[in-house]
């Protein structure tokens, strides 16, 4: 029952996560987010759990097991520390660290408590065999997947694992390993049948803002000098720099040929749109549009001159432009 427990958490997670790399891009910082190295992830969770179905060398998958699940109870650790918000464990699907670290450490006690030699020592003595005199019974039982028990060769049964990885893994290696997001070319139109959109804004540099013909108040944005900021209603760094991009609004307003604050909202859009008042802070406030799902690091600052891109670049700078004051 274990066994069958564990298999059915690593092959949903390995589902639900190669369902995610086979249809939406990832942020690859690194090693550990790079897709290869995922894909590799889904491919062992994939194996792993055909194999904890199979029954075979109980011994051996028992060390693997809990030497997986620790691995895991310690990633999800590192990641509820660092006050992720989901482990990514299982794609799309948001859970909370903490709960995946409860998880993996039951999974880690369990397997302790269900080690292959206690099953083999409370295991009842076979019957005497018929007519001999002698009670067999030195012996342990053979373990499910050890010797000709009720469950089928072993042999069968390595190659209904390797055929079933076989068949589901490479066509979902080969569906993870080429997947490419949709394109935004610098007319602002889309290339591909992705729903996500990457975001580069060091290569708008220099052109016309790819954007506009996205953005609610995109005509305005090509008339004269802007700072536009594009970001997430829920992004505690866009939660933090929107009131000083307010500050900056209110000190430029008076200053002739300033540059305008134009706040920009990415989808999922907030239930209740804020709107700020235009004596008291002058900025412009305006959606992307929601047709597609726009990925790129927020709050995202670029400049305009006459809708023509001077800077753009992630994060929070408020650089000093065309007479507008500097951070305080």
């Amino acid at each position: 029952m274990l066994r069958t427990i564990l298999a059915l958490i690593l092959l949903t997670a390995a589902a639900l996560k190669g369902h995610q790399l086979a249809t939406e891009p990832v942020a690859e910082t690194g090693l550990l987010t790079s897709r290869w190295f995922l894909i590799g992830v889904v491919e062992f969770e994939l194996f792993f759990g055909l194999w904890l179905s199979s029954g075979l060398y109980p011994r051996r998958t028992w060390q693997a097991a809990l030497v997986c699940f620790s691995a895991f109870a310690c990633i999800s650790l590192y990641k509820a520390l660092s006050g992720e918000s989901s482990c990514g464990c299982f794609g799309r699907v948001p859970v909370n660290p903490w709960y995946t670290l409860i998880l993996d450490l039951a999974a880690a006690a369990a397997l302790v408590l269900c080690h292959p030699t206690r099953a083999t020592a409370t295991a009842p003595l076979p019957p005497a065999a018929e007519g001999s005199g002698v009670r067999v019974g030195v012996s342990p039982l053979p373990l499910p997947g050890e010797g000709p028990g009720v469950r089928a060769p072993c042999g069968a049964r390595l190659g209904w694992v390797l055929g079933i990885f076989l068949a589901a893994g490479i066509p979902g290696a080969f569906a993870m390993g080429t997947y490419r997001p949709a394109t935004l070319d610098a007319s602002g139109d889309i290339f591909g049948d992705s729903q996500f959109v990457v975001l580069e804004p060091e290569s708008w540099v220099g052109k016309r803002f790819p954007l506009l013909s996205h953005i609610d108040i995109g005509d305005e944005l090509v008339k004269g000098n802007w700072i536009v900021v594009l970001y997430h209603h829920d992004c505690p760094a866009c939660e933090e720099v929107i009131p000083k991009y307010r500050n900056l609004a209110r000190e430029v307003t008076a200053r002739r040929g300033g540059a305008r604050i134009g706040l920009i909202e990415m989808a999922p859009y907030c239930a209740e749109r804020k709107e700020l008042d235009s004596e008291s802070a002058p900025c412009r406030w305006g959606r992307l549009g929601k047709d597609r799902e726009w990925l790129g690091a927020v709050p995202m600052e670029i400049t305009l001159r006459q809708g023509v891109v001077a800077e753009a670049q992630p994060g929070y700078s408020l650089r000093t432009f065309l007479g507008a004051a500097g951070p305080q």
